[in-house]
This record gives structure tokens, C-alpha cells and sequence, in this order.
């Protein structure tokens, strides 16, 4: 009996601590913030980023593919540092000073003009539905110059994680197969870290930047994301 009693306390000493919350194990180790440069009102094509890591070190450029890997090593662009004080915060690298205003937790207001800056959603396991393009109004224009199966700027997903790319990386529609890295063709897809991965059926594999439209939450039927930093429109 005495014995039993040795063990059973002997257990409780040395029980383990509960499993961690595992919930937040795949939040990106950075924040996407995104907004209008100043006089550019509806222009996706000028667009301001700035992508900060814990360290509070920024990044005022988007990479177009390398998001799963992004890091303090990331060139092409121009490294600087945020720092907030209460509500005030300052964007500083060696070519900008930009002072900014809390307004929420994913908004900041530029001190001194209209334009702000939003933190974007995150987007992990977020699956589409619908066929994107990067030109706007493009199923309803009359002028749209291009037949339902011709090789188009345009991109279709579907729910259940596949996709048709039927030539969002073409440069040259007259001969849309004349580089295979760049050709239309189909497979699997996910999102994750800010980053869409097509798994084409030949083994071909693509990473790109992916976002929603500021703050706003990407549904599978969201009418405008950005994929490598350029506007697609889901109509």
C-alpha cells in the first residue's frame, strides 16, 4: 500500500506541463503593411509596402516570389527601421522619413497626408473560387480580345485547391508555350506566410507574393487580390 502511494506521488512530481497552443505555429514571422503612394488614388500599379519583421526592421519593397524565406537578407529593395512610441510611429530608412499615426490595429495614417497604410489579412489555407485576371472588367468589356480557351492573363481556381493557369506569366500571347517556365498549364495550389504556390502536373512549382486589398479578409470570392504585387480581378 505504502508502496502504491510512493508511485502515485512520484507521478504527480514529475507530470508533464499540458501540449502548447499550437494555434498561431504557422502566423507569419512578418507583417505585410500596404497603402497608396501619395497622389496615386485607385492606381494599384503604385503601390507603397512596407514589410516588418519582429526586430522591427522594414522592407519597403514586396518580393514578388520569396516570401516563404524572407528575411533580413532579402535584397532588391531598401531596409530601414520602424519604430512606434504610444500611437506615433516613424518609418526611417536612408531614403525616407515617414511619420505615422495609429488609427487601429491595422491602420496607420500617414502625419500630413491622406493617404494610409494597412496591416494585410492574413491568409493561411485560404482557398479561391473564381477565374482572376489582370484585366479589370474583363468578362463584361466588349473589346476583351481574347476567346473563353485561348491563352488569356487569367488564372481559375477552384475550392477544392486546384487551378487552371491559362497564362498569368506570358509575355508573348502569339507563342504562349515558347518558354516552358512561363506557359499556361494547371496542378494544385495553397497559400500560406503571404505566399501562393502552384504545383503544376508536370512538376513545374512557382511561388509568388499573394495579399488581399489592404485590411480586408480574402474570402474564396474575393473580387481583387494581388498575386507578385500586381492587381488580378476575380469577375
Amino acid at each position: 500500500m505504502l508502496a502504491a502511494i510512493l508511485f502515485i506521488s512520484l507521478v504527480s512530481c514529475y507530470k508533464t506541463d499540458p501540449a502548447p497552443d499550437n494555434t498561431d505555429s504557422h502566423k507569419p514571422p512578418f507583417e505585410i503593411w500596404m497603402g497608396l503612394k501619395t497622389g496615386a488614388t485607385g492606381n494599384w500599379a503604385n503601390l507603397d509596402w512596407k514589410i516588418v519583421l519582429p526586430s522591427k526592421d522594414y522592407f519597403n519593397q514586396l518580393p514578388s516570389e520569396r516570401f516563404l524565406n524572407f528575411s533580413r537578407d532579402q535584397t532588391g529593395g531598401t531596409w530601414g527601421t520602424f519604430t512606434m512610441n504610444g500611437n506615433a510611429g516613424t518609418f526611417t530608412n536612408q531614403y525616407e522619413t515617414i511619420q505615422v499615426k495609429k488609427v487601429s490595429e491595422t491602420k496607420l495614417e500617414k502625419v500630413g497626408y491622406t493617404n494610409h497604410l494597412y496591416k494585410c489579412s492574413p491568409v493561411d489555407g485560404v482557398k479561391l473560387s473564381g477565374k482572376y485576371n489582370t484585366i479589370l472588367n474583363w468578362s463584361t468589356i466588349a473589346n476583351y480580345p481574347y476567346g473563353p480557351n485561348d491563352p488569356q492573363p487569367m488564372i481559375e481556381f477552384t475550392a477544392t485547391g486546384t487551378f487552371n493557369d491559362m497564362g498569368i506569366f506570358v509575355t508573348n500571347f502569339s507563342m504562349p508555350y515558347q518558354d516552358p517556365q512561363r506557359a499556361p498549364g494547371s496542378g494544385t495550389y495553397e497559400i500560406k506566410d503571404f505566399t501562393l504556390t502552384l504545383n503544376y502536373s508536370g512538376g513545374r512549382k512557382v511561388t509568388k507574393a499573394f495579399t488581399g486589398v489592404f485590411d480586408e479578409k480574402v474570402t474564396a470570392t474575393s473580387e481583387l487580390v494581388f498575386i507578385g504585387g500586381n492587381p488580378f480581378y476575380n469577375h
